[in-house]
């Protein structure tokens, strides 16, 4: 018992000796200006540098980097800008000059010589050349909704027409389907959004007018639901009509066994040690 409080004693005694170190408090100091971090200063005793410690960190200073260009134009790639200027002309139903297209469109044709090659070789786009003017060229000429009626007149007996297929020849064809909606002229399918989907040419002749004693038993009636309709066909007398069952759709069809040809090898034995050649004579 005696040995461990000497033990003890002694370990406090050595503890008691060890030096006192002081932490260092590091601070910033003003930014040198230079690329290689910012300086510091310690608390540290330096005798040199009257009782201060300067050194300089070693992070380096982040890089802003980005994943995409911040320029989010049109780009710079050629067949961008002619995507551009074709989609400008489209805008427009009047020829433009190279004039109005810097000034419009902010293309400009004459810094970009292949631009203007391959926009007047483009087969979407008329180039008048004695007026120097561009135009774009729709699949169907149309420049009003009278444009827009005789066409659809002209295809009654191939059916409604897609809005998309016209979308392109006119630029105010939505407003033009809208007027003659609402006059009658014309009958549009929408879409769930209300945007037109197929257009056709409204018949003037079978636009029959009837009663409104007749408008309302019409819009009175009310088909009875899928389950009950069996029930209401019964009771009116009439039969429905009778339904087969059909196979599930993991029920496969039963393939018939193939039949393969094994292969036998065949002997001759009966020809044996005969000579075609000598033995056998073709008759004349």
């Amino acid at each position: 018992m005696a040995h461990f409080k000497n033990a003890t004693s002694e370990f406090k005694k050595r503890l008691a000796d060890q030096p006192i170190i002081k932490r260092a408090v590091v601070t910033p100091l003003a930014s040198s200006g230079l690329d290689d971090g910012p300086l510091y200063t310690s608390s540290n005793a330096n005798p040199n540098n009257n009782g201060t410690q300067v050194f300089r960190s070693s992070k380096k200073k982040k890089t802003e980097i980005y994943s995409q260009p911040q320029d989010t134009g049109i780009g710079k790639h050629i067949n961008s800008l002619l995507l551009n200027a074709i989609n400008f002309l489209k805008t427009s139903d009047e020829p433009l000059s190279i004039e109005d297209l810097k000034r419009k469109g902010n293309i400009d044709l004459e810094a970009k010589p292949e631009l203007f090659q391959l926009l007047k070789a483009n087969e979407k786009v008329l180039y008048d050349q004695m007026n120097g003017t561009f135009v774009y060229k729709p699949t169907y000429h149309i420049k009003s909704k009278e444009d827009l009626l005789m066409i659809l007149e002209k295809r009654k007996n191939e059916g409604g027409m897609d809005f998309k297929e016209l979308k392109d020849s006119y630029s105010k064809l939505a407003q033009s389907v809208e007027e003659l909606a609402n006059e009658g002229r014309i009958l549009v399918i929408r879409n769930k959004d209300g945007n037109p989907r197929v257009l056709f040419w409204n018949d003037q002749r079978y636009n029959t007018a009837m009663d409104k004693e007749f408008r309302d038993i019409w819009h009175s009636l009310r088909i009875t639901d899928e389950i009950d309709l069996s029930k209401e066909l019964q009771k009116a007398g009439l039969t429905h009509m009778q339904v087969y069952d059909k196979k599930g759709p993991g029920e496969a069809p039963k393939r018939k066994p193939v039949r393969r040809n094994r292969k036998v090898k065949i002997t001759n034995t009966h020809m044996k040690g005969l000579d075609l050649t000598k033995d056998f004579v073709m008759q004349k």
